[in-house]
C-alpha cells in the first residue's frame, strides 16, 4: 500500500509527532510513505527526528514556493517541488492523510 500525508502545521504542533509515528508504523508494515509539507508544514525539515524519515525510505517533498517564502534553506534528500509534486502524490497513493 502507498500512504500519503499532508502536513501544513509547523513542528510545535503535535500534527508532527503524529506524522512520525504513523509513518514509521507504515514502514514496519512494508508501506511506500509519502508526505507532502506546504505552509508552516515546511518548517518540520528543520525538525531533525521528522527530517530523519527520509533515512527510513520516507519520501518528503516540501513547496519550494513556501520554504522561500519562509527563507528556510534547503535540506539533502528532500525534494523541493511545487503543488505539481503535491498532485501526483495525491494521485499516487492509496490513501492520503491530511494534517492542517
Amino acid at each position: 500500500m502507498k500512504l500519503g500525508i499532508l502536513l501544513t502545521t509547523s513542528p510545535e504542533n503535535e500534527n508532527t509527532n503524529t506524522v512520525i509515528n504513523i509513518s514509521r508504523a507504515a514502514i514496519r508494515q512494508g508501506h511506500e510513505v509519502s508526505i507532502f509539507l506546504m505552509y508552516d508544514g515546511v518548517y518540520n525539515i528543520n525538525n531533525k527526528e521528522f527530517a530523519a524519515l527520509v533515512d527510513d525510505r520516507v519520501s518528503i517533498a516540501v513547496c519550494a514556493f513556501n520554504v522561500e517564502q519562509r527563507k528556510i534553506g534547503k535540506v539533502d534528500g528532500i525534494v523541493f517541488g511545487s503543488q505539481y509534486d503535491h498532485a501526483c502524490i495525491a494521485s499516487e497513493v492509496d490513501r492520503l492523510i491530511s494534517f492542517g
